[in-house]
C-alpha cells in the first residue's frame, strides 16, 4: 500500500517534488520561475503520470480535463496518503458546469494570483500531505503491531483507565483462545469477570492495589474459562500514560500457567514427603563432596552418632571412621568418583565413632550424583544404618558355624575310624577262615566299607563338609581297589573324569555302585591272570552326570544279565542306581560296558540309607 508513498519524509518538508501538468509551456516556465528553488519540478507532460512519484500536482483546466482520469487514478493509488491536486483557473465560476471537479481536486486558485499567495497555498497542501504520510506510517505500524499481538500465544488486553470500571477496549486472539469467550463478550467488561465468584484471593487485592497506584506488576490468579474450567492465570499489568503524564490505559498480558502451578504443587508435596521420610528415618541420610565433607545430613545422625546435623556440617566423614577401615572404604568408593560415570551403588561395612567415643558397626550404601550439563560427578549421596546388633548376631552365627564345621569334621573322622575298625575286624575274620566262599564274601564287604570310609576321609580333609571332588575320590577309590585284588597288576585301569563336585548324599551311592562294578570287572573279567584294560569315565553335561566302566574282558554271563542266576553285586548295583534315579545301560560287545546316567541334585539331610 505504501510503496508509492514518497517515503523520505524530509523530502516532503524540504525538497518536495512538484508535477506541472499545464497545457502551455509559458505557464509552466512561469510557475517554475516563481516557486521556491528547492522544489523538484517535473514538467514532462508527454509521459504517463503514473510513472512519477511526486508530492503535489499543479494543473490548468485544459490539461486536467485531458488527463483527468489518470490524475485521479494516481491520487487513489497513493491512498491513504494524501496526494494534493491544485487547479489553476481564470474564473472559478466556469467549474459550475462540472461540479465533480471540486471533489477531485484539493485547491482551486484563480489566476492571476500573487506569487506569495500561490506559494503559501502550495505549502499548505504539502503540509497536509506530510501529515497524512506521518499518519499512514503510524497506522501501518499499528497494523503490524496488532498483527504481532494477535499472533502471540499469550492473552493481551487493553483497558481504559479513565472510563468507569476500567472496561476492556482491546483483546487479542490469544486471550480469546485462552478464555473461550468471544470478542463481543469481552469488550466493555472489567477483566475481573474471569474470576467469576471466586474473588477471595490475595492476588485479586494485589492487582487492585497496582491499578489504584498506577503501577506495573505481576500476580497469579485463579480464573475461569467460559466453560467453567479453572486455570491459573499469570497476569502482568503495565500502565500507559498520556501526554499529560496521567494513566490513560492498562495493558494486561495473561499466560496460562496451570501446568506449572500443578507441577510446583506436586514437587512441593513430594519434597515435603521426602523431608518427612528422611527426617524421620532411622537411617542417616547424607550428602558429601567427593573427598567426604558433609554437605547435608538428616537429624537421625543424633540417634546414630550422638551429633546434631549442625555439629557435623563441614566435617569429613572419614574423620569418624575407625582407622583400620579408612583405607579399605576409601578404595571401595573410588569407583564412584573416578573414571566414567557409574550408576551402581557401593555398599561398605565399617566402624563409625560416636560422640561418646565408642565405635558402632554401620552399613553405608552410596551412589554418585551427576551434573546433567557436563555429565560430571558433583557429590556422593549415602544412606547409613546401624548394624551393631546384626553384626553381633553374625559373629555369633559364624562362631557357631565354625564350631559346627569342627564337629562335623570330628564326626566324619570318627565314622571313618569306626568303619576302619569294622573293616579291620572283617579282615581278621577273613585271615582266620579257611572257607574260600566266606573269605570272598568278607573281602567284598571290606571293599564296600573302605569305599564308604574313603568318602568320610575326603570330607574330613575337605573345606566343604557336604560336597567332595568326585574325580579325586574315583582316583583314590581305584587305587584302593587295585591294592585289594591280586590281579590288579595285570590290568591297566584308565581314568577319564571331569572335575566334578558332588553332594555327599549322591556321592555315597554313586561311589558304592562304581566300587561294585570296578571290583567285579577286576575280579571276573580277566580269569587265569590274563592281561586286560578297564576304562573308567565320569562326565558332566550341565546337570546330567554319566558314569561309565568298560572292560575288554570275557564279558558278563547271560545268566547274570537275564537274572537267571542271582548275583549279590548286581543286586547291590541295581539298588544303588534306583536310589540315584539313574538310567542304566549294559553293553556286551568286546567285553562289558556298564553305564548309568543321573541328574545332579543338592540333596540335603540324611537321605542315604547307606550313610
Amino acid at each position: 500500500m505504501l510503496e508509492y508513498i514518497y517515503i523520505d519524509q524530509k523530502a516532503v518538508g524540504s525538497n518536495p517534488t512538484i508535477l506541472l501538468s499545464m497545457s502551455r509551456a509559458s505557464d509552466r516556465r512561469l510557475i517554475r520561475k516563481n516557486i521556491p528553488a528547492h522544489f523538484n519540478v517535473i514538467d514532462d507532460t508527454a509521459s504517463s503520470f503514473s510513472q512519477f512519484k511526486y508530492d503535489l500536482c499543479i494543473t490548468d483546466l485544459n490539461s486536467y480535463k485531458a488527463n483527468r482520469q489518470e490524475l485521479v487514478d494516481v491520487k487513489k493509488r497513493d491512498l491513504p496518503v494524501f496526494l494534493p491536486i491544485v487547479l489553476l483557473v481564470e474564473n472559478s465560476k466556469i467549474l459550475k458546469h462540472d461540479p465533480k471537479i471540486w471533489d477531485e481536486v484539493d485547491d482551486v486558485i484563480e489566476v492571476p494570483v500573487p506569487i506569495k499567495m500561490l506559494n503559501m497555498r502550495i505549502k499548505n497542501q504539502l503540509r497536509s500531505r506530510k501529515n497524512s504520510l506521518k499518519i499512514a506510517r503510524q497506522n501501518e505500524k499499528l497494523r503490524i503491531l496488532e498483527k504481532a499481538v494477535n499472533s502471540t500465544d499469550v492473552g493481551i488486553v487493553i483497558s481504559d483507565a479513565q472510563a468507569e470500571d476500567e472496561p476492556l477496549i482491546f483483546a487479542n486472539d490469544g486471550f480469546i483462545e485462552l478464555t473461550g469467550y468471544s470478542r463481543d463478550e469481552i469488550l466493555g467488561q472489567n477483566c475481573r469477570f474471569l474470576q467469576d465468584d471466586d474473588r477471595d484471593q490475595d492476588a485479586v487485592d494485589e492487582v487492585g492495589q497496582l491499578i489504584r497506584n498506577g503501577e506495573k506488576g505481576r500476580s497469579i490468579l485463579r480464573n475461569y474459562k467460559k466453560d467453567g474450567t479453572p486455570f491459573w492465570n499469570e497476569l502482568s499489568i503495565a500502565p500507559v500514560e498520556d501526554t499529560d503524564g496521567k494513566v490513560s490505559h492498562f495493558i494486561g498480558i495473561q499466560n496460562d500457567v496451570t501446568e506449572l502451578i500443578e507441577t510446583q504443587k506436586e514437587l512441593k508435596e513430594e519434597k515435603n514427603l521426602l523431608r518427612l521420610v528422611t527426617e524421620n528415618s532411622a537411617d542417616m541420610i547424607s550428602r558429601h563432596t567427593l573427598d567426604g565433607t558433609y554437605l547435608y545430613i538428616t537429624p537421625s545422625c543424633k540417634q546414630l552418632m550422638g551429633y546434631t546435623p549442625e555439629e557435623l556440617m563441614g566435617r569429613n566423614a572419614f574423620e569418624f571412621m575407625h582407622p583400620d577401615d579408612v583405607e579399605r572404604v576409601d578404595e571401595e568408593h573410588k569407583v564412584l568418583h573416578e573414571g566414567p560415570v557409574n550408576t551402581d551403588t557401593v555398599t561398605s561395612i565399617f566402624r563409625k565413632r560416636t560422640k561418646s567415643g565408642e565405635y558402632k558397626w554401620v552399613e553405608s550404601v552410596s551412589h554418585s550424583s551427576v551434573n546433567p550439563e557436563d555429565n560430571s560427578i558433583v557429590e556422593i549421596q549415602t544412606n547409613t544404618r546401624d548394624i551393631s546388633t546384626r553384626k553381633k548376631y553374625e559373629d555369633e552365627l559364624n562362631k557357631a558355624l565354625d564350631e559346627k564345621d569342627v564337629l562335623l569334621q570330628e564326626v566324619h573322622h570318627r565314622v571313618k575310624n569306626n568303619l576302619a575298625i569294622i573293616s579291620g575286624l572283617l579282615q581278621i575274620q577273613q585271615f582266620d577262615s579257611d572257607n574260600e566262599h566266606l573269605n570272598k564274601i568278607l573281602g567284598n564287604s571290606v571293599s564296600r566299607i573302605k569305599s564308604m570310609a574313603l568318602i568320610h576321609e575326603k570330607l574330613y580333609r575337605s573345606h566343604s563338609l557336604s560336597h567332595l571332588n568326585f574325580k579325586e575320590y574315583i582316583e583314590e577309590l581305584i587305587e584302593s581297589i587295585r591294592k585289594s585284588h591280586n590281579y590288579a597288576e595285570n590290568i591297566t585301569i584308565n581314568i577319564d573324569c571331569d572335575n566334578t563336585k558332588l553332594n555327599v548324599n549322591q556321592a555315597v551311592p554313586c561311589a558304592l555302585a562304581l566300587n561294585e562294578i570296578i571290583s567285579n570287572a577286576i575280579g571276573h573279567a580277566f580269569p587265569d591272570n590274563r592281561e586286560g584294560a578297564i576304562w573308567v569315565k565320569f562326565k558332566e553335561d550341565g546337570e546330567k552326570l554319566r558314569a561309565s566302566v568298560k572292560d575288554n574282558g570275557i564279558g558278563i554271563p547271560d545268566s547274570v544279565l537275564n537274572n537267571e542266576k542271582p548275583s549279590m553285586g548286581m543286586t547291590i548295583v541295581e539298588t544303588l542306581i534306583r536310589q540315584l534315579n539313574a538310567e542304566k545301560e549294559i553293553l556286551t560287545e568286546d567285553g562289558t560296558e556298564f553305564n548309568f546316567t543321573f541328574t545332579r541334585q543338592d540333596v540335603k539331610g540324611a537321605h542315604n540309607r547307606f550313610m
